[in-house]
């Protein structure tokens, strides 16, 4: 039993706009600034505040590697998603219904249970990633892989941008609390429909499941067999070296603002850059990686990345800033996109797929959790420029790193 062409193109299209929908709720609740500022307004401290981004990157990796193991009993990745994605996304119903009710009378109840809400959303996201990487990987034609993500992480920013300006206008014309629970409640619908899309997918089952039981020592076992795999084991380091080069730019914002004394509003017109580059370089990197090789456009990313640096270090005008959050744009594009891509051509002829995605964003999660963490550190101890310089140092490691020790899976095969 084979998928054919025509559930090739249905799962093009229910892919591409689950990703939409998804992406637009993620705007109208961002943990970047919707959250933030909520919390905030409920008392919360500013380590209250930092645990938001900390729940955000363990949630995404440290369910992973129960997922991965999870994912592998299951013969068709789509019903195990569709289980987990409804209490990803029930918790912002609730963080809507406490806006209405229960933010005013009682705020710091409403601060613990939001923040066990989020915690709930984003473990169970990092649970299933494993299962719908896999799931991506078996419905969509490789070919067209890069396509699919730029469609949804494109469209989705061009989404995100409009969703953020909605989320302005609640917020000025209804305030705390009601403002900020008309938004949850309009991220919730926007992720219902894009459960309603994800749960369309035409998936062939797979040949064999893992059924045997689980013992923990045969499992670590298989997780150092794993990391035997040497293309599989750079590109892990590549992305390592990558995430400590770009944790420097959440701080570029703050770092722009002091030398160039500008406004808070000029915040709004950096993000709105930011989508919008991410948009149009979404589209050109994931169709130029479908054609020339997912590694050519992280490359691309890269040396966005480190122009964008460079700038940053001589920036000295408004019009210089604005170019700094157009290059963030294509090496976020780049990462997203082609980064995920190139990690399925990776897995394409690998047995125990999900076992590989867990323990790549098991990983990771603990490097971008870390990261910032340092890079803060740094700047406290020493100063920006130090910092933005020593980024484009790893970025330069990690250009150099990707370029020459990790095999484009593509150009291999053929």
């Amino acid at each position: 039993m084979r998928i054919t062409k025509k559930d090739y193109s249905w799962n093009f299209f229910v892919n591409s706009m689950d990703m939409i929908f998804f992406n637009l709720g993620m705007a109208m609740a961002s943990i970047s600034t919707v959250l933030p500022v909520y919390i905030k307004n409920l008392g919360a401290s500013n380590f209250e505040v930092g645990l938001i981004p900390a729940i955000a990157s363990l949630g995404w990796g440290l369910p992973a590697l129960l997922g991965a193991k999870i994912a592998e009993e299951y013969a068709v990745k789509r019903d195990l998603i569709v289980r987990v994605a409804f209490f990803e996304r029930l918790p912002y119903l609730f963080i809507a219904l406490i806006s209405f009710f229960l933010a005013n009378t009682n705020p710091r109840l409403s601060l613990y249970l939001v923040i066990s809400l989020l915690a709930v959303s984003m473990f169970s996201m990092g649970f299933s990633t494993p299962s719908w990487v896999r799931m991506i990987e078996k419905v969509i034609d490789r070919n067209k892989r890069g396509a699919v993500l730029a469609i949804g992480t494109g469209v989705g920013a061009v989404a995100g941008a409009a969703g953020a300006a909605f989320v302005r206008h609640l917020l000025q014309n209804h305030g705390f609390p009601n403002g900020f629970g008309y938004s949850f409640l309009c991220a919730w619908i926007f992720f219902s429909i894009s459960h309603i899309f994800l749960s369309l997918n035409r998936e062939i089952p797979d040949r064999t499941v893992n059924g045997e039981n689980f013992q923990i020592r045969n499992y670590f076992a298989s997780i150092k067999t794993r990391l035997r795999n040497k293309n599989y084991r750079n590109y892990l380091i590549e992305r390592t070296i990558t995430f400590f080069g770009i944790s420097v730019n959440s701080f570029a914002v703050i770092y722009l603002g002091k030398k160039l004394s500008l406004d808070d509003y000029r915040v709004a017109e950096f993000t709105a850059l930011l989508l919008i580059s991410q948009a149009i370089s979404a589209f050109l990197l994931g169709f130029l990686g479908d054609k020339l090789g997912h590694k050519f456009s992280l490359i691309v990313g890269k040396i966005a990345q480190l122009f964008a640096l460079f700038i940053l270090l001589i920036c000295d005008s408004l019009s210089k800033a604005y170019f700094v959050f157009l290059l963030f744009g294509v090496e976020y594009s780049s990462a997203d996109v082609n980064g995920l891509a190139l990690t399925m051509d990776l897995l394409s002829r690998k047995r125990k797929k999900e076992l590989y995605i867990g323990i790549q964003n098991f990983i990771l999660s603990l490097v971008s959790f870390t990261a910032p963490l340092i890079i803060g550190l740094l700047i406290d101890q020493f100063d920006y420029s130090f910092a933005f310089i020593l980024a484009s140092v790893f970025g330069l490691v990690s250009l150099v790193f990707l370029t020459v020790f990790i095999t484009d899976p593509r150009k291999e095969s053929n």
